[in-house]
Order: C-alpha cells, then sequence, then structure tokens
C-alpha cells in the first residue's frame, strides 16, 4: 500500500519506506499499535508518516528542520543510517537502518550538510553527521566493574559532522563541538573507497588522540574534502597535540586566544583565525625559560619575550608536564640568571641581573633598577601565588609567580645586592652567614618532622605546631592518621639517613666552592679534617633516628595496616608547577600535605582500619610521637647547634685568613659567592620547603628555638 505523505517540499534525499531494514529503536508522543515511516528533503525539512494502527494515520512534519532536533547520522563506518528527531507537539522518534546500499548513500549526499544552520558559510561540511573512528593514543579501558558505570568519555566511534571553516577542522554533534585541529596543523591521506586518515594529536573526553578516520559517505564528498583542506597551505611546520590557551604578550597588551601545538620539539602559537604564528619556541634552545604551573606558566626566549599562557584543560596541562625537554627548562630556569615572570597586573616580563642593576622587560616594561637604590625587598609566598615587591624612590614593583621561582627571583635581588660590598666586608659577611646557618640546620635536619606533625593536625600553622595529635575520633579519622605516620615515618627514617651521610659532606663541598678561586681548586687540609668534626657535631641527629626507627616498629605491630596499599606520597608535599623544585600537579594543585594523605580514605582504602584490640598501643603510638616533636627534638636540636656552631665558626674564620693572602682578582668571585650564601640562607628561611607546605622553614626553626625554652629541665644542685 503506497504511502501518502501530502505536501512534500524539496527534493527527497532518503524515504524509509523504500529500505525495509529501517527500525524503530525508541518513540514517544506516537501510537502504540502503528508503524513509522521516515522521509528526508533537501528543503530541508523531516516527515514522520505514522500508520496510526487502531487510529487514523498522520504526517507530522519538522519543516524547516535542523539539528540537534534533526540528528542525521550515518554510523558503522558510515554505512548505517541514524535519526534522532525532536518533533512538533512533543513527539520524538529514534530510527536505525541496516546497511545501506551505495545509491541511497549517494542520494543523501543531497542534504550537504544544510540541517546545520550555518551550512552556507563553511569552507566544507559533511552532507550529515558521519562515522568517525577516534585513534586513541593509549587504548581506554572500557570495561566496567560490578555496580560501576562505563566510560562514555572515549568512544570507538563517533557520528558528527565534519566542518572546515576559518582555518579549522571541526567535529560537530548535537550542537557541541568535541574535536578540532587547526587545518594546518594535521596531515590527511585517502584511505578505502571515501575515507580519509587524520593525523594531529587531539583531546576527546580528556583522553588524548593521535588523529582519526573519517568516513565520508562518498568518493565525491571525500574528493571535496581533500580539495579544501589541499589549499590550506603547503603543510604543517609542527604536528603535535593541540589545544586553545589564552596567551598574553603576543601582539598586544590584553589576552588572546591561540591554538598551542606541542610536538616533542617544540612549543608553539598560532592564531585561531588567520592561522599566523605568533611564537615558536624550539624545546632544545638554552635560551627557552619557563616557570609557573601547568595552567598559568610563562614562557620566554630572546626572539619572542615572555608570554603568559593559561591552559583551561587539566589533561593537556598534564601533557605539557610530561613532556621531558620543557622540564628541563624549567629546571634550568631556577638556576639561570633569567627568570620569567609576571607583573601584579598580569603582564609577562623576564628579570634579568646584571652588576650594575637588574632589568625587568615585557610587553610595556623596561625598567633598569640600581641594587643600591632598591629601599625594601617584601614577599608573601602565597597561596595560590608567591609576590614580591620591591621599591625604589620612584618605583614600586610587585611581581607574581610560584613560590620556587619568587624565591629564586628574590635571591637573586639580594645576592647582587650583597655582591656590591668592598672585599674588606667578605669576612663580615661569612659570619653573618654563620649566624643564619642555624636556621638552616634546624629547619634541614628536623623541619620535615614538624611538616609531617602539621599534617597530623590537619595543616596548621606555625602557631599550632606545638599541640599534641590527639586520639583520633573516629574510624575514617584513624585510618588517615595511621596513613600518614605510616608513609610519613618512613620518608623520615629515609630523611635522616641521608642527613647523617651527606649533610657533613656537603657543608666541606659548599666552603670548598667558596675557595675554589683562591686555591685553584685544590681543597685545604684542614677542610677535608673538619668534616669528621661534623660528623661528630651531627651524632644526636642518630638519636633522633633510632627514635623513629623504634617508633616505626611499634607502629607496624599495633597497625592493621598494608604498607604496600598505601599512598606513595612525598611527605614534602607536590604541586603540578614548572620548576626543580617541585612537581608539577595544576594545574592542579595540592594545598597540603594533609589532603594528599587523607585522600586515600575514600574507597578501598576505609578497609584499613586499626582494630579494636590495638587501642591501647595506639595510644601509646601517639604519646610517643608527641614526645619526640614536643621535647625530644627541641633538646636534640639545641645540643646539634651548639656542637655544630662552634666547627662553623672556625671554617669561617680560616676562610676570612685564605682570602687575606689572596690576590685582588681572586676576590671577586669570591665575593659574589659568600654574596650568594648569605643571601640564600636569609631569603630560604622566608619561604616554605615546598608547594605542599605552608610553613615557612623560619617559623619551624623559630618554633624549635622556643620549644627549647620551654623544655623542663633537671633540677641541678648549685656548687
Amino acid at each position: 500500500m503506497p504511502v501518502v505523505w501530502g505536501a512534500v517540499r524539496g527534493r527527497v534525499v532518503f524515504d524509509s519506506s523504500h529500505h525495509h531494514l529501517f527500525v524503530e529503536q525508541q518513540s514517544s508522543g506516537f501510537s502504540w499499535t502503528g508503524s513509522r515511516s521516515l522521509l528526508l528533503t533537501d528543503q530541508p525539512a523531516v516527515y514522520v508518516h505514522d500508520t496510526g494502527g487502531l487510529g487514523s494515520p498522520a504526517i507530522i512534519a519538522l519543516d524547516p528542520a535542523a539539528d540537534p532536533d534533526a540528528t542525521i547520522g550515518l554510523a558503522d563506518r558510515s554505512t548505517r543510517l541514524v535519526a534522532d528527531l525532536r518533533l512538533p507537539q512533543g513527539r520524538s522518534i529514534r530510527l536505525t537502518s541496516g546497511e545501506l546500499p551505495e545509491p541511497a548513500l549517494a542520494a543523501l549526499t543531497g542534504l550537504r550538510g544544510r540541517l546545520m544552520p550555518d551550512a552556507a558559510t563553511t569552507d566544507f561540511i559533511s552532507p550529515c553527521a558521519v562515522s568517525v573512528t577516534p585513534w586513541y593514543e593509549s587504548e581506554p579501558d572500557r570495561s566496567a566493574q560490578d555496580g560501576e558505570e562505563s566510560d562514555d568519555s572515549a568512544p570507538a566511534e563517533l557520528m558528527a559532522y565534519v566542518v572546515v571553516a576559518g582555518g579549522r577542522l571541526q567535529l560537530r554533534s548535537r550542537g557541541k563541538i568535541p574535536l578540532e585541529w587547526p587545518v594546518n596543523r594535521v596531515t590527511v591521506t585517502p584511505a578505502g573507497q571515501s575515507a580519509v586518515e587524520l593525523r594531529g594529536g587531539a583531546l576527546l573526553g580528556g583522553h588524548f588522540l593521535t588523529g582519526a578516520t573519517l568516513h565520508l559517505v562518498t568518493p565525491l564528498v571525500r574528493r571535496a574534502f581533500l580539495a579544501v583542506i589541499g589549499s590550506a597551505g603547503p603543510g604543517p611546520s609542527t604536528v603535535g597535540t593541540s589545544a586553545p590557551v589564552s596567551v598574553r604578550g603576543l601582539g598586544g597588551a590584553g589576552a588572546r586566544k591561540a591554538d598551542c601545538v606541542l610536538s616533542d620539539d617544540a612549543l608553539e602559537f598560532q592564531s585561531p583565525d588567520t592561522q599566523r604564528v605568533l611564537a615558536h619556541f624550539d624545546l632544545d634552545d638554552t635560551h627557552l625559560r619557563i616557570a609557573g604551573t601547568a595552567e598559568r606558566f610563562v614562557v620566554f626566549n630572546p626572539a619572542h619575550g615572555p608570554v603568559t599562557v593559561e591552559c583551561a584543560s587539566e589533561v593537556f596541562g598534564r601533557r605539557l608536564y610530561g613532556n621531558a625537554r620543557l622540564r628541563g627548562a624549567a629546571e634550568r630556569t631556577l638556576t639561570s640568571g633569567v627568570l620569567p615572570a609576571e607583573l601584579a597586573d598580569g603582564r609577562p616580563v623576564a628579570c634579568a641581573f646584571a652588576p650594575d642593576g637588574m632589568r625587568v622587560k615585557g610587553s610595556g616594561v623596561n625598567l633598569r633598577i640600581a641594587y643600591e637604590s632598591i629601599r625594601t625587598v617584601e614577599a608573601e609566598p602565597g597561596p595560590p601565588r608567591a609576590e614580591m615587591r620591591l621599591t625604589t624612590e620612584r618605583t614600586d614593583l610587585r611581581i607574581v609567580a610560584q613560590a620556587e621561582l619568587v624565591q629564586a627571583l628574590h635571591t637573586e635581588v639580594r645576592a647582587w645586592g650583597n655582591a656590591c660590598a668592598g672585599a674588606g666586608q667578605i669576612p663580615d659577611m661569612l659570619r653573618a652567614a654563620v649566624g643564619l646557618e642555624e636556621d638552616y640546620l634546624l629547619y634541614t635536619v628536623f623541619g620535615p618532622f614538624y611538616e609531617l606533625h602539621a599534617a597530623l593536625l590537619g595543616d596548621v600553622g606555625a602557631d599550632g605546631l606545638g599541640a599534641p595529635i590527639p586520639p583520633p575520633g573516629s574510624p575514617e579519622e584513624r585510618s588517615r592518621v595511621a596513613a600518614v605516620l605510616q608513609v610519613g615515618i618512613g620518608e623520615l627514617q629515609a630523611h635522616l639517613d641521608q642527613v647523617g651521610h651527606v649533610l657533613p659532606a656537603f657543608l666541606r663541598h659548599r666552603d670548598a666552592c667558596l675557595l675554589a678561586a683562591v686555591t685553584g681548586g685544590a681543597e685545604p687540609d684542614w677542610l677535608k679534617a673538619g668534616e669528621a668534626r661534623l660528623r661528630a657535631a651531627f651524632a644526636p641527629v642518630q638519636r633522633a633516628a633510632a627514635e623513629t626507627a623504634q617508633l616505626a616498629g611499634q607502629l607496624s605491630r599495633v597497625m592493621d595496616l598494608d604498607p604496600a596499599a598505601l599512598p606513595k606520597v612525598s611527605y614534602a608535599g607536590a604541586a603540578l608547577s614548572f620548576g626543580a623544585a617541585a612537581l608539577l600537579n595544576p594545574v592542579f594543585a595540592v594545598s597540603g600535605i594533609s589532603q594528599a594523605y587523607s585522600s586515600h580514605a575514600q574507597g578501598e582504602q576505609r578497609k584499613a582500619q586499626v582494630t579494636a584490640q590495638s587501642e591501647r598501643g595506639w595510644a601509646m603510638v601517639l604519646d610517643r610521637w608527641n614526645a619526640l616533636v614536643g621535647t625530644a627534638l627541641p633538646v636534640l636540636g639545641y645540643v646539634l647547634t651548639e656542637n655544630a656552631f662552634g666547627l662553623r665558626w672556625e671554617s669561617a674564620r680560616r676562610i676570612g685568613q685564605e682570602l687575606r693572602a689572596a690576590p685582588e682578582a681572586a676576590r671577586v668571585p669570591v665575593l659574589r659567592a659568600v654574596a650568594r650564601r648569605l643571601a640564600t640562607l636569609d631569603v630560604m628561611r622566608r619561604y616554605p620547603g615546598g608547594s605542599g607546605v605552608r610553613l615557612r622553614r623560619g617559623e619551624i626553626a623559630d618554633h624549635l628555638r622556643a620549644a627549647r625554652e620551654a623544655v623542663r629541665t633537671p633540677r641541678f644542685l648549685d656548687f
């Protein structure tokens, strides 16, 4: 029986009554017993004929039709039609066909993408949504455990319009753009009868792609696509993973959108509108500098000046951090004379240092600040970012960056300022440095104990370090504290081993570096002999190490925990930031080490609970830990600094003697080295030991000194 369609507008490009394999998958608002047929025209319009079953037949028209109300696509390598329609009066229907013959596929090309409202303004658009096969860098796990939903963020097939417009290749699906590439950053080659293989990195639902296969319905459509792609240019200069970012410092003071293209060898920024390369950074360039977080960083080389980059994609940020060459440049940055940062108003700048002054250059900024003119240098370590304020009679400069870079910048300013002194002041500077070494030794040896103590208390400030750890009130809190202790004490043991074996040799090596210009690199005998005396001075560390080992043994006996199942997180904390002193974590930062540990308490880790039988042993562990940090460490800190102070003072005196007999030319590099040591020791105590730690090094040293005075001492009989 023929179907009467009524007043059909436009040329018919598909009629389901001629394809008996068409199946109705889901419908709403239609008769229960009838059947539906579909007709598409290039008006564009959609007609659905409802036979009505026991009722009257009806024809429902969507005219004009537009995506996403009328989603028409080809699935299974563009061989099977899928129609998903939202029709007037609240009706909806989803239909699918079997494999279509070539004449039907050719007829569908008559749609010419007209279901997309802006089809006429595109350089190329597929007739309808077509099948796209993504190529994933690593095959995603699509298996779902019992009671879990499968991850739909990595589909094996997409059904999307292929659109080329404004220099971009886009896949559009139901009003969204899940994938897009800059046209001149991809390579395209024919594959099969009507498909093309596209190579170029992109992001899809948090997964990295190396490319995709586009199934373009017919050879005629593929030919049109290749013609448009071929007119984009001679070929890509950099093919890598691309993502949209916001940049500042390239062609104007304000922020602008750009495509960031990252390959193994280069970081490149391209205008999304004109395809013009805005900046190209060779990752092997020795002049490349980069600092910040994967969410917001500043990149610099002399050719392009400093550029601020803001990346909204956490996944792409991890890709940035995972590039070994990019991280190598970040590590070089903190030890070089050029430091990229931002002013308080967001303008990117590069800070360089020379004997005659500090230079700050960037977009609309070109300053030279003589060290003698600097009145104050103040810093606030953050969070979320650190800031340094430098004032002169004419300048009030505020520079913001990650804490590690601001600390390096602060140190450079202090070191070059100290180096303005005369060579005759070296002995005084050495004595001043010895005075600051007390903070250095107290923090270096005992600081990690108090960072762990702060994590156990809940990431407290310096004023809360004297509080004891209370017994946990809930099983979840008990499990968290147990995990912090189990992992943290293991880290402390490794730390104390390094202190006992490495720190005396390190101090001797640093003193030898000061004298290298005078002695020609040879180490004086008195300096070699001093290392053995330093090892004896550090004997109190062994007492702390022994107590820590006993505490670890007692903890393992009373805690019903499997150490292998606990998170292996460094107690020093981490943040996704570019720099030698931190592990880039983001764009995407961990605010404190207690959060890094407490995350294990969700899910399977909650099974690791302390048993009721170990309550007494649990209380003893906490009492022992509280006694260690509250009483033993302050006393050990006092003994260590008293033992070492005389030796360090003697080293400073001997170095001064060596310098007095040295020629004038040899004193200049020594002056700079001593100036840097003094600056480093002074600045170091003003900052935390890592991006996941709130406590400043100096705050921990001050607490140790104050705790030492509060420790109860025996009553000795006067004589």
